[in-house]
């Protein structure tokens, strides 16, 4: 039998500010946390490069799995609303040590992920205000990508009220301007426009390595809906709010990232997509379609997205630690919460530890980015699986049998996409992707026995 949920470590002072997230909020904190403007700009020629012209489909089509992942946290949540969501998901039907497992994995994929938002946040703010010179400086990367984290913490720790007000307008920003820009890269077309720019090439003609690294990339594009889980206590409804939000903002990225991707290509074509490769497609593509100013304007577009992405990135990672520790798992001093309802030290906590990894990442690796998005790939595919797996164990025999297709057909799926595509990008991965995975690993194994041996010599 698995062990049961442990106790939590303290009284908690204060609870998270209930009632404070509505359906739009919580909306835009799905749609935000994926970066939109940030995410399209750096993987479009990459996806490009590894399946041709069929890169508006495969980003259509691997929503379809992504939308799976939705469902089994919407059965999940609607059972228990918990901000610690696949912690404490997989906590009580796999016991506490997977449960531990699946959290850190969590929370190490945003710290992975939070090192390319705050390098792009760095980079563009140089280049807004005209400083393209230290844009290419690491240390200057560095100071700038880590006083922005501080800022956006400073923010998201001041309560989940200001948070939303920021993330609305930032959203609006980006959406707007990136929805210029894919309308005038469709209007400067020649015509007669492609109705598609699949010109005979689907996923069925591309290899099997090409269309799961092409999806893996895609997963990384979508990632961040489940901030809305994440914000479920805090929300007007936290049984149905969460995944309502979750599945409005997947519709949304699937229209998006499709025509976006439709209309850049349908613009530039592949050659010259595949030429920029893991480079800026906004930044390439900019000064011809609106001119320089409207190339910094896009260029305030990317940094608003970054922006944007590392508050709600900081928002569900905070949460997890607090859930994690108001449960016994770690320290009980991180479930602690301000009088506006705020998991401050939580937050802070997270921050350095995206600060630190942003850092030494920023100072050793060459290639920052392709580095964090593989990894966080790896990541992200294995708490997707393991999740969806927990879904008919947590319900038991009987729960799942009430509602099969949810519970055990969409589970199965799921698990089945997301554990094939791990084996095989596993087999893909870089070196340092699959080291930074395996550490990733390693600690959330070692650190229960670790607490545990240390408890016994106390207790002694």
């Amino acid at each position: 039998m698995p062990e049961s949920l442990p106790a939590a470590a303290a009284p908690q002072q204060r609870p998270l500010a209930r009632g404070s997230v509505g359906l739009s909020v919580s909306t835009v904190f799905s749609l935000a946390s994926t970066a939109p403007a940030y995410s399209l700009a750096v993987t479009v020629g990459l996806l490009a490069a590894l399946v041709g012209d069929a890169a508006p489909l495969l980003l259509a089509v691997s929503a379809i799995p992504v939308v799976l992942v939705v469902l089994c946290f919407g059965e999940l949540n609607a059972a228990e609303p918990d901000c610690g969501t696949c912690y404490a998901w997989t906590t009580k039907p796999f016991g506490r040590r997977v449960g531990f497992l699946t959290g850190w994995v969590v929370i190490a994929a945003c710290v992975l992920v939070m090192t390319n938002l705050m390098q792009a946040a760095a980079i563009y703010g140089y280049t807004v205000v005209g400083l393209e010179g230290l844009a290419d400086s690491r240390l200057a990367q560095a100071g700038a990508g880590i006083v922005l984290l501080v800022v956006m913490a400073a923010l998201a720790a001041r309560g989940i009220t200001l948070a939303a007000r920021t993330q609305v307008v930032l959203f609006a920003v980006e959406a707007l301007l990136l929805l210029a820009f894919a309308v005038r890269a469709a209007l400067a077309t020649p015509l007669p426009a492609p109705l598609s720019p699949t010109t005979g090439t689907t996923i069925a003609d591309l290899s099997t390595s090409s269309v799961v690294a092409g999806f893996l990339v895609a997963v990384f594009l979508y990632w961040g809906w489940d901030s809305s889980f994440a914000v479920n206590e805090e929300s007007a409804d936290p049984a149905g709010t969460p995944v309502r939000a979750a599945l409005i903002a997947m519709g949304v990225l699937v229209v998006l990232y499709a025509g976006f991707a439709w209309a850049v290509t349908a613009y530039a074509g592949v050659d010259r997509l595949v030429a920029v490769g893991e480079g800026d497609v906004l930044a390439e593509f900019a000064t011809s379609l609106m001119g320089s100013t409207g190339g910094t304007v896009l260029a305030g577009a990317v940094l608003v997205s970054a922006l944007a992405s590392a508050q709600t990135t900081i928002l569900p990672s905070a949460r997890a630690m607090f859930s994690m520790s108001r449960r016994g798992d770690l320290p009980s001093t991180l479930s602690r919460v301000t009088g506006l309802g705020s998991p401050a030290r939580a937050t802070w906590v997270f921050t350095g530890l995206a600060a630190g990894a942003y850092a030494v990442l920023v100072g050793t690796s060459e290639a920052v980015l392709a580095d964090s998005v593989a990894a966080t790939a790896l990541l992200v595919s294995a708490y997707y699986a393991l999740t969806c797996a927990a879904v008919p164990f947590y319900f038991g025999r009987r729960g799942s049998a009430e509602r099969p297709v949810r519970r055990r057909v969409v589970p199965l799926a799921a698990v089945g996409t997301f554990g094939a595509a791990l084996v095989l990008s596993v087999r893909d991965s870089s070196t340092t992707s699959l080291v930074a995975a395996a550490l990733v690993l390693g600690t959330g194994l070692a650190y229960p026995s670790l607490t545990r041996h240390s408890q016994q010599r106390q207790d002694r």
